[in-house]
């Protein structure tokens, strides 16, 4: 006999509601300790059940507020501070302040709505395929994920930069890139529509290093999150071994090759392969471009942190070798 697999984490949660009301304390050893709450599974379904309906937070109804979508909840929620969002305010209000009007939420969602408040309100969503993984963070931030990009491959000479500001778009700062974006629709987007085009319409233009799959999807997801500008943590090791495919490489794609590859690359040093920086490693340049040691620092408009800099250190030091 087989038996359903049963999602534990309502199960916790309900268990943990009435302890979670009883202390008014916001660190509490048990609470703190439990699974990090699902935007997408646990959180949003509460919503467009309960207030994104005809009538009422649908946004068309009467107060014009959408709660069917990550952007326009995290409108109203403070991130850590669920005593401090409007949002949960709401729902444990009383009489004409109650919301959902007449038929206040479970003991159960509130705490879900609640934990996820208090742990940061990201948009998370899940695992569904079984296979564990647990919850993804899909959020990309502007600055560590979609500046270096647009910098590297679309603010270039003749491009997109201050100078050029072909079509009007200039993608160096995050103000200027807004003039393309639509915050919540990247389909509505100039920008991300130009990245997935084709033919005459598709940016960057033929010849010159191509947006990724993985860059797109970044972008699609950090449109799709309202566009904020936020600046990041970055994924940055000096433990481990760093290598030049699994470290190096991955970095200077992203980074460097939009500027330095082509017919014209900026500086006249072309960076296409393993070859070219390998070259650069060994005269110097290449340290001192990322360090800004007499010359301008590297890659412009989005220099490299002091640990992501030591990543190349370290590589250059062991030989820089093609591993």
């Amino acid at each position: 006999m087989k038996f359903a697999k049963i999602n534990p984490f309502p199960v916790l949660i309900f268990s943990l509601a009435a302890l979670f009301w009883i202390s008014s304390c916001t660190h509490n050893p048990v609470i703190d300790n439990i699974p990090e709450v699902c935007f997408g599974r646990d959180v949003l379904p509460i919503f467009q059940n309960n207030c994104a309906i005809s009538g009422c937070h649908s946004g068309t109804g009467e107060s014009h507020f959408s709660l069917n979508s990550y952007v326009s909840i995290r409108e109203a929620v403070v991130p850590g501070q669920p005593n401090s969002s409007r949002l949960y305010t709401a729902i444990l209000g009383s009489g004409e302040n109650l919301m959902p009007p007449g038929k206040p939420l479970s003991l159960e969602n509130r705490t879900i709505i609640r934990l996820w408040i208090e742990q940061g309100a990201g948009p998370t969503t899940c695992d569904t395929t079984g296979q564990g993984g647990g919850n993804i963070n899909l959020l990309a931030c502007y600055s560590r994920d979609i500046q270096p990009v647009l910098t590297s491959k679309c603010a270039i000479s003749l491009c997109h930069d201050v100078t050029s500001h072909r079509s009007g778009y200039v993608f160096s700062s995050y103000t200027s890139t807004m003039g393309a974006v639509s915050p919540g629709n990247p389909s509505g987007s100039s920008l991300y529509r130009s990245i997935i085009g084709s033919g005459e319409d598709q940016m960057p233009p033929s010849g010159k290093v191509q947006v990724t799959t993985a860059e797109i999807d970044s972008i699609a997801a950090w449109i799709s999150y309202g566009a904020l500008n936020q600046n990041c943590g970055e994924v940055c090791d000096t433990i481990n071994p760093v290598t030049f495919s699994g470290t190096i490489w991955p970095i200077i794609q992203s980074s460097c090759t939009g500027c330095h590859s082509g017919t014209s690359p900026s500086g006249g040093i072309s960076i296409t392969g393993y070859s070219n920086v390998s070259t650069i490693a060994a005269n110097g340049a290449l340290m001192n471009s990322l360090r800004g040691n007499g010359v301008t620092r590297m890659p412009q408009g989005s220099a490299f942190s002091a640990c992501r800099i030591r990543q190349f250190e370290m590589w250059v030091n062991n030989g820089h070798l093609n591993n």
